[in-house]
């Protein structure tokens, strides 16, 4: 190899299978090829890297840590691999291809879907491939190319990436349904509250507690929790409050589980953006993908059901 890994895609494409069945004979099936071929390439794979990809059990197939770095850089090259023909294909005056769409989990759960539909109706040769992740993740995808457009919160302002304000979302204190009384609560009074938060770098912890130290507020941060479906869950459980947006927790309020008052005296405000790589800001397929997202959450506050 003098040195270099010159790996064959098909080969790739063989290792990821069994990477993701965990079983050869499983990913054989998948492939449509006879399971001797398929090992024969893992082995083959296996000899070129002169490392183990996987630990064979009864059960199946294991990575060994050296098969989860390839399994994580494969993912990777395959993406830019399907943004570079978008990319190549953009030029045409076909509007089509694949257009792969950061979204973070909330407000993602409300604009996904309606993306996609309305991406089906107008330009059903445009296929949408969603990554989901929270802002640092989809900025860091975005500057390696992973991904095409993205819906963030607050994103990083680089000379690389194109910048357009969606809408200026205000945080609400957030309790299980019948929990809060008033129509809108001062930072200092939610602070008091029972909070169930994220730690930091998370970047809403971080705005909060901007805010929090410059009003000399002290927050009652009684659990911690990361995840976003876990924070909700534990406040319709009633084991505190939290502090987010109103997109957050838009499904929560119509299904009648959680409430949201907004905090004011001061009001936290969080900018919610759609980003494009300014190399890719004149690209028509892009451009009409940002366009339908604008449009979906315009009629989104047009409708009331986003505040």
């Amino acid at each position: 190899m003098n040195g270099e890994w010159q790996p064959e895609l098909r080969a790739l494409r063989y290792f990821v299978s069994v990477a993701e069945e965990k079983s050869f004979t499983r990913a054989a099936n998948r492939l449509r090829i006879a399971q001797p071929a398929l090992s024969r390439q893992i082995k083959r794979l296996e000899e070129d890297l002169k490392v183990q990809l996987f630990t064979r059990t009864v059960r199946g197939a294991d990575l060994t840590e050296a098969g989860e770095i390839l399994l994580r850089r494969a993912y990777l090259m395959f993406n830019q691999l399907q943004q570079t023909h978008h990319d190549i294909t953009i030029h045409s005056t076909h509007l089509g291809g694949v257009v792969s769409v950061g979204m973070p989990p909330t407000p993602g759960e409300f604009i996904a879907p309606r993306l996609l539909e309305r991406s089906k109706a107008l330009y059903p040769d445009i296929e949408l491939r969603f990554v989901e992740g929270f802002s640092a993740d989809l900025e860091q995808k975005m500057a390696n190319n992973e991904i095409g457009v993205a819906v963030m919160h607050d994103p990083t302002p680089r000379d690389d990436i194109q910048i357009t304000e969606l809408l200026v979302e205000h945080l609400c204190l957030v309790g299980r349904s019948g929990t809060l009384s008033k129509p809108s609560y001062s930072l200092k009074e939610a602070a008091s509250y029972p909070l169930i938060m994220p730690s930091r770098p998370n970047f809403l912890r971080i705005l909060v507690d901007s805010y929090a130290e410059k009003h000399d507020v002290s927050l009652n941060i009684e659990t911690r929790s990361d995840g976003i479906g876990h924070t909700k869950s534990l406040v319709r459980y009633g084991h505190g409050f939290t502090i987010l947006t109103y997109g957050a927790i838009i499904s929560d309020v119509q299904s009648g589980v959680l409430e949201a008052m907004p905090i004011v005296d001061p009001a936290i405000t969080w900018r919610l953006c759609v980003a494009m790589r300014m190399d890719q800001g004149r690209k028509r397929t892009l451009s009409v993908v940002e366009q339908m997202i604008h449009e979906i959450v315009d009629d989104l506050v047009a409708a009331g059901i986003w505040k």
